[in-house]
């Protein structure tokens, strides 16, 4: 077994709400993910750091090299996700071991609050079972939408199957607009609904945005768009270039698209069967390091998903101080989210090319309206940095827990 972190395991824990005479004692919180993911690093340092935290990390299973079927490529990120936060993770066994770790883990641990990531993976269907026999407070964690939470097979099952949960769940963190309307539209009560945030690693893109240093177009290359992400239908990349093929050729453009996939060999042929392969280069993989200088070279970031949730390139792209351009079919914008339509972005209809070519045109010729855009985005991303996960985590779970103690109290 990996155990990298003393849980204490054997000691016996009142409820959250139980003070010392010194002071109250502080809120153990344990948070369950498949896997390490870069975006939460620092988010997982700084909820370590907060104060009136206990902090618990547990991972499903862990990989410094692993397969990506969308990027069709062995990926092992270039940034350290482990360190400055507490973390345990199960030697490489089957299923039904790393099941019956976990729950001895939170068995021994008894935290306060176990924050569920998601509801349909492993990882995530054994804190449910743990919550079922412990009884321990649960609160729930994701970007499912109330638009896409009804896609797939067996719609009437995964209804069923989401109500139960809501009613088993104590709450949930919303990240979002479209989020919080999932778990509303599922059965729970918007009282039990506290706001949180899918965060990015926003830092480093603000120092990106800071050394920048050039005006919106200033060159003979015009605006520079730009895209970046897998190389897949979903992503909405050829809708992208069909939108570009519309621009106009006697104005200064280019599209940059970072990336890859299966679609790569595709896309870079219809790039030139549209007759805009002079103005479109495809950058190919980018490491998590690549990424903030990458996003702050473009003055327009598009995000072209067919199908997507809380796409964190919206944040890092707007924190490194590009303007940002964002279909409908993602869950980013909506009122209170991250892009407001015409103030901290654009969004267009997806599926319709001319539509996103129409919002182009208008950033190539309103370089005053790309640099507010970027001025006011770079504003609202910082609101979805890691400083405000820890943060809205923590009252959350101190919210969940007074919640639940004047209920049943």
């Amino acid at each position: 077994m990996i155990r990298l972190r003393d849980n204490g395991a054997g000691e016996l824990r009142a409820g959250c709400g139980a003070e010392s005479a010194a002071s109250p004692r502080p809120v153990h919180i344990a948070l369950v993910l498949d896997h390490p993911a870069q975006h939460f690093t620092r988010a997982f340092q700084l909820l370590a750091a907060e104060p009136g935290v206990r902090l618990d990390v547990y991972y499903w299973e862990l990989a410094e090299h692993f397969y990506d079927v969308d990027f069709q490529r062995s990926v092992s990120w270039d940034v350290d996700l482990l360190s400055g936060y507490p973390w345990a993770a199960p030697p490489r066994r089957s299923a039904v071991s790393r099941l019956r770790w976990l729950i001895g883990q939170l068995h021994q641990a008894r935290p306060d609050v176990v924050v569920c990531y998601g509801w349909a993976s492993p990882a995530a269907r054994a804190v449910i079972s743990y919550r079922a026999v412990s009884r321990t407070r649960m609160l729930l964690y994701g970007d499912t939408t109330w638009q896409h939470s009804s896609r797939g097979r067996h719609p009437m099952v995964r209804s069923v199957v989401l109500r139960t949960l809501m009613r088993v769940a104590d709450g949930a963190l919303s990240t979002g607009t479209f989020n919080r309307e999932f778990y509303i539209r599922y059965g729970m009560h918007p009282r039990r609904i506290w706001p949180g945030v899918c965060p990015a690693d926003t830092a480093p893109f603000g120092h990106a945005r800071a050394v920048r240093g050039r005006s919106v177009g200033g060159d003979a290359a015009g605006l520079r768009i730009g895209y970046a992400g897998k190389l897949i239908a979903s992503k909405g990349v050829d809708e992208l270039l069909r939108a570009c093929s519309l621009l106009p050729r006697d104005q200064a453009w280019s599209l940059t698209v970072v990336g890859d996939g299966p679609q790569m060999a595709e896309l870079t042929g219809l790039a030139n069967q549209l007759g805009i392969d002079d103005r479109v280069s495809f950058r190919g993989f980018a490491n998590v390091s690549e990424m903030p200088e990458l996003l702050a070279s473009f003055d327009v970031v598009v995000v072209p998903s067919r199908f997507d949730m809380r796409v964190l390139v919206s944040i890092e792209a707007m924190a490194a101080g590009a303007a940002i351009v964002v279909s409908d079919a993602t869950a980013v914008w909506g009122p209170g989210d991250l892009v407001a339509d015409g103030i901290t972005g654009l969004v267009y209809r997806s599926g319709e090319a001319a539509a996103l070519a129409r919002q182009l045109r208008r950033l190539i010729e309103d370089p005053d309206l790309v640099a507010r855009l970027g001025t006011s985005g770079a504003q609202r991303a910082a609101d979805f940095g890691p400083e405000s996960f820890a943060r809205t985590t923590a009252s959350s779970a101190r919210a969940c827990c007074a919640t639940i103690g004047r209920s049943t109290g």
